[in-house]
């Protein structure tokens, strides 16, 4: 089947849904006008049924839904919509197609022109560049000129690759709007006029300066002083080897102690509380084996 064909079945397709969907409506639209009529002459019924007496009221009940039943068993049933033989359409358009010469509907051959022809049509669009160029160099030119004319124009004789930094800041001293100077290992400017450190507002944030301190035998805290007044720490600590005395076991031990225990000298390799020399225990490494006891000779 080819794209012919295929379309012609697309079509008969919308066509069909496009029937069937009517059709459904007006289906749809009958049983609701039904339903409609039904429920008002029921509700006429029921109004005219609470005014009777209470006595009426339950022989005429016996009565009435006697009656319903027997007028919904008159009603007429809709009619389902006849469907249109789809096959037999389909056949019918199948039937009037021409029929393709040699089993092709179109060639290469026969597409070729068509397309070369599309592409000679676009490419004639296309703007030619004259004398070979694709710009007017002078035009160029005078353009480039224009760009830098409209530069502003630097103050002072100054320019911004060029900036005048003042070597410190003296608090006591009042400076203009749009000073740059170094304090404090950093670079500040100005924008406003000052009044001590008021005004003042740090570009570059440097180092003023390095503390070190120490907490216990192996930790040291790092502390960098920043030019904005803020701080940077940070606490490390370094494995160096020292003596813990006898081995307690409620107490946990770091890389780098040492303790006795057994006679023997034991190094801790990482953080634990196991018992040193123990099947199963982990972060000891014997350092110094107990030697033999001592004998007085006689």
């Amino acid at each position: 089947m080819n794209d012919r064909e295929l379309s012609l079945v697309r079509a008969i397709g919308e066509e069909f849904g496009f029937a069937i969907s009517s059709l459904r409506e007006e289906f749809s639209k009958s049983i609701e006008e039904h339903k409609n009529s039904f429920n008002e002459a029921l509700l006429q019924i029921k109004n005219a049924v609470n005014q009777l007496p209470r006595e009426e009221k339950t022989d005429l009940e016996g009565m009435i839904s006697a009656a319903v039943s027997s007028a919904i068993s008159d009603l007429p049933v809709p009619a389902s919509p006849e469907l249109p033989d789809i096959a037999l359409m389909v056949s019918e358009a199948l039937s009037k197609l021409p029929t393709p010469e040699d089993g092709k509907s179109i060639t290469a051959d026969e597409v070729k022109p068509m397309l070369q022809e599309m592409v000679n049509a676009a490419v004639a669009t296309i703007h030619k560049p004259e004398n070979g160029k694709d710009f007017d160099p002078d035009l160029l030119n005078l353009a480039v000129a224009d760009a830098v004319n409209a530069l502003p124009k630097p103050t002072d004789g100054r320019d911004a690759l060029n900036l005048e930094v003042q070597p410190s800041i003296d608090p006591s001293k009042s400076y203009d709007r749009g000073i740059f100077a170094t304090h404090n290992g950093g670079l500040w400017r100005s924008y406003e006029k000052t009044h001590g450190m008021r005004g003042w507002e740090c570009l570059v944030d440097g180092v003023s300066g390095i503390e070190i301190s120490q907490g216990d035998q192996r930790q040291f805290t790092l502390t960098v002083n920043r030019a904005s007044g803020n701080a940077d720490t940070k606490s490390f600590d370094v494995p160096l080897m020292l003596y813990r005395g006898v081995f307690k076991a409620e107490k946990s031990y770091l890389a780098g102690d040492t303790v006795t225990w057994g006679g023997s000298l034991w190094h801790c390799d990482e953080p634990t509380s196991d018992k040193p020399g123990e099947v199963g225990s982990k972060g000891w490494t014997l350092a110094a084996k107990r030697g033999r006891d001592g004998r007085d000779k006689t």
